[in-house]
């Protein structure tokens, strides 16, 4: 097995309108997956990583369900997108606390499934917005 790279990546903007939905206040800022947090969700999730890594910057700027999970309240807050040309539903969690410089930083990235989407969606732990 080859060793796999990682770079700094800056996602875009976060959805701060989108949040602003789901009833969290945050400030704008960027989104940004440090080296240590990819290689944090390679380890976790090395089946699907790589599936997710193309549409990372579209799921944190156009997510089509965002919200929270009931375990992450205070830590952190999801952003989700149904990305319909590959079947994937890509899910991003964020840290909910923004750096000093202002930029909110990517904890974990994976795919989750419809059915789990779907349940997330009926319990208020995520709503759509689109």
């Amino acid at each position: 097995m080859t060793e796999q790279k990682f770079r700094p990546l800056t996602l875009g903007q976060l959805p701060v309108e989108a949040l602003k939905q789901f009833g969290l206040e945050l400030t704008a800022g960027h989104v940004a997956f440090t080296i240590p947090a990819q290689k944090h969700a390679f380890e976790r999730h090395p089946d699907t990583y790589m599936s997710c890594l193309p549409f990372l910057s579209q799921t944190v700027t156009e997510p089509t369900h965002v919200g929270q999970s009931p375990n992450h309240t205070d830590g952190g807050f999801e952003l989700v997108r149904e990305v319909t040309e590959s079947g994937l539903i890509v899910l991003v969690a964020v840290l909910i606390k923004p750096t000093k410089k202002g930029i909110y930083l990517v904890k974990s990235t994976y795919p989750i499934d419809y059915n789990k989407l779907e349940n997330r969606v009926r319990r208020g732990h995520l709503i759509s917005v689109q």
